[in-house]
């Protein structure tokens, strides 16, 4: 267990007792809707309940630009496979260790300390990838002909020992699932197949997969570098060593395919706000000093002294600093969108959506600048300009959680309280206020039209929530 890690005992415990506490039905009964592998609707539906379980638990990073970010980089990956069943969601667990997994239903966790050990988006989408092809040959599907789960609980709670690590998750939950979290690590041969078809999907979308060799041989190292101490992304995914010679023999085989090596610009911005919100501020100030001293030129090391200086309210050196970093780079839209956003959470209002106006003209879809404009306009009162840009907002980025509370007051001020109540409950969610989640999400069923969509959707979480004993406060 890393020792930086205080979250995860308790999060473990509180996955495993709650789960113990849920319905279970007869093991034949339930099995035999597994017989040859989960459907595509189990899958589903193990998934959304697995992040709703991990999100009352486990620290998912927030900020708008990270998790942008990194969902665009897992669409484009997506986007080379075709057609899918699912809808996959990308999230940053703020954890400082060597960890992705992904869980059935299309979602995917990568930890911040996976993301900072990568050095280029390739090394990241390497990690991406590989996932993706998990969740895309439905292994786990493949690995439940061989396990006898009693129940979707007991499921939900083998995923997040054999994920989340932890000791004492196979001894809460029983014996049955302690031999269940043995099955569900992959096999050598699910291992090969998703970095086979990973490589493949690298390709298509850009990025030579010698990224994706780079990063598994970091994480090699990493155990020796640490005494031998397996990282946990090692111990479910076995046999490294020979899955980077055999991704060695494939980059020969496919060399005149390959696309050049490149790297996106904005992924040194992308880490650096990821160290601002997850790291040490202090200590990214030294850094991007001594980074400074070697790259005088290198406008995203005044960029990471801006936010580190503004997290240690420094404002009037965060300003110079943001400053200098665009009197480096004038076009750059990142350095350009944080000092918006610099100014906005400084009641600069004028300022930031001057800033912003104009970033939105040349970037329509920047959910960023759309997510702030519209905080402007929510701010002065203007909730038919402020609306739309949190719909967009959320149908860009729907990881993006935050958005559910603007979204929530804005339509309950308008009077359409069906819709309040359920973007309210949403975010009581993301906030762990389970009782007030239920609340909204009973009053959104009764409120909403059962035509809507989101009926249905609302039904579903105030059932989810009603097997987890949850009840409403009065």
């Amino acid at each position: 267990m890393n020792k930086h890690s205080p979250w995860r005992p308790a999060a473990i415990i509180f996955l495993a007792l709650s789960l113990l506490l849920l319905p279970v039905q007869s093991g034949w009964a339930f099995f035999e809707q597994f017989a040859g592998g989960l459907s595509i609707e189990k899958e589903k539906q193990i998934g959304e309940e697995f992040l709703l379980e991990v999100q009352q638990q486990v620290p998912l990073i927030q900020d708008p630009f990270l998790t942008s970010y990194l969902n665009h980089l897992g669409q484009k990956l997506v986007a080379q496979i075709g057609p899918q069943p699912f809808h996959y969601k990308f999230f940053i667990v703020d954890d400082p260790s060597m960890n992705a997994f992904a869980v059935p239903g299309g979602y995917v966790f990568i930890h911040t300390g996976m993301i900072r050990m990568a050095e280029r988006e390739g090394e990241l989408a390497g990690v991406m990838a590989h996932e993706i092809s998990h969740v895309n040959c439905r292994h786990m599907s493949k690995m439940m002909e061989k396990s006898r789960v009693i129940s979707i609980a007991s499921l939900i709670g083998t995923l997040a020992s054999v994920f989340l690590g932890g000791v004492g998750t196979p001894l809460l939950i029983g014996t049955m699932a302690a031999g269940e979290s043995a099955m569900l690590k992959y096999s050598r041969d699910m291992e090969a197949e998703a970095d086979a078809a990973g490589f493949k999907w690298m390709i298509k979308a850009g990025y030579n997969p010698r990224d994706m060799v780079s990063i598994f041989s970091k994480m090699n190292k990493q155990r020796w570098l640490e005494g031998g101490k397996i990282p946990q992304y090692l111990m479910t995914h076995p046999d490294t060593d020979n899955r980077i010679v055999e991704l060695s023999h494939q980059l020969a085989i496919h060399l005149k395919e390959l696309p050049a090596e490149q790297d996106n610009p904005y992924f040194q911005y992308f880490n650096i706000k990821l160290a601002s919100i997850s790291g040490n501020a202090g200590q990214l100030m030294r850094r991007m000093t001594q980074e400074a001293l070697h790259e005088p030129n290198n406008p995203a090391f005044p960029y990471g002294k801006a936010l580190a200086l503004s997290k240690l309210e420094k404002h009037d050196e965060a300003l110079a600093a943001f400053q200098q970093a665009l009197r480096l780079a004038p076009n750059n839209p990142l350095i350009k969108r944080d000092l918006a956003i610099f100014y906005f959470n400084h009641n600069q209002y004028p300022e930031a959506q001057a800033r912003l106006t104009a970033l939105s003209q040349s970037y329509p879809q920047d959910d960023v600048v759309l997510y702030y404009l519209g905080r402007i306009y929510e701010e002065r009162k203007q909730i038919d300009q402020a609306l739309p840009l949190f719909e967009k907002v959320h149908k860009l980025n729907p990881t993006f959680s935050d958005v559910y509370y603007n979204l929530g007051t804005l339509y309950g001020e308008k009077g359409q309280l069906g819709l309040a109540h359920y973007y309210l409950a949403f975010y009581s969610l993301k906030v762990k206020a389970l009782p007030t989640a239920m609340f909204h999400f009973q009053k959104a069923v009764n409120t909403l039209s059962a035509s809507d969509p989101r009926y249905t959707e609302a039904r579903l979480q105030l059932t989810r929530l009603q097997k987890m004993k949850i009840r409403v406060r009065n």
